[in-house]
């Protein structure tokens, strides 16, 4: 494995990972264990961990993974969540991609959430995941539902069984295609209850 240059800020980095997964859960976005969040960190990428509360979530429940094969690095202590191949493949694919959040939430989760007309479109699909994925595999497939789409990058990719994931060049910008996607579907997450990254360092 090649070294890798990680950002200074990393464990500030894990902090603030740990308060926004937080903050979700307390919004009703991720209950339970469900839902992930991860950041670009120089040349590797930050995840929330495994199956854990993310209402309990704190900086030690985040993972430094390298991001050509999603392993843990060299110290890490936690293993990274079971949507880590499709956060990779975006932060891979999209080259403004620094920021990446999943949902899993019912409304959220399947085509039929969507509305599709003017001034709306459905999110890119992608077949259920298998209980093991390949990483490269899952690439090759997020690129080319990515490469289907006729007008640029979609604001969400819905992966069947999985949830919806958004990014962004922040997390304001990640979470502000997240709430847009929820806007566009027939059953909200919680009306009014759009996410905001101010104050999350907390």
């Amino acid at each position: 494995m090649k070294p890798l240059y990680l950002r200074e800020d990393t464990e500030r980095q894990r902090e603030r990972l740990a308060a926004t997964a937080r903050h979700l859960h307390r919004s009703g976005w991720m209950p339970g264990t469900s839902g992930s969040v991860s950041l670009r960190s120089g040349d590797a990428v930050l995840i929330t961990a495994h199956d854990l509360d993310k209402g309990r979530m704190d900086a030690r429940d985040t993972v430094l993974i390298d991001p050509s094969e999603g392993l843990p690095l060299l110290g890490e202590t936690e293993w990274p969540c079971a949507e880590t191949p499709v956060h990779l493949a975006l932060h891979g694919y999209l080259p403004d991609c620094e920021t990446v959040v999943h949902l899993r939430a019912a409304a959220v989760t399947t085509p039929a959430a969507f509305t599709c007309g003017p001034g709306g479109s459905t999110p890119t699909m992608l077949p259920a995941l298998p209980a093991r994925p390949d990483p490269g595999r899952t690439a090759d497939e997020v690129r080319a539902a990515l490469d289907r789409t006729a007008a640029g990058a979609p604001a969400a990719l819905l992966v069947a069984d999985a949830g919806v994931f958004t990014w962004g060049r922040d997390l304001g910008e990640a979470l502000a295609a997240l709430d847009g996607a929820v806007k566009r579907s027939r059953s909200p997450l919680r009306p009014g209850a759009a996410p905001d990254p101010a104050g999350w360092t907390r």
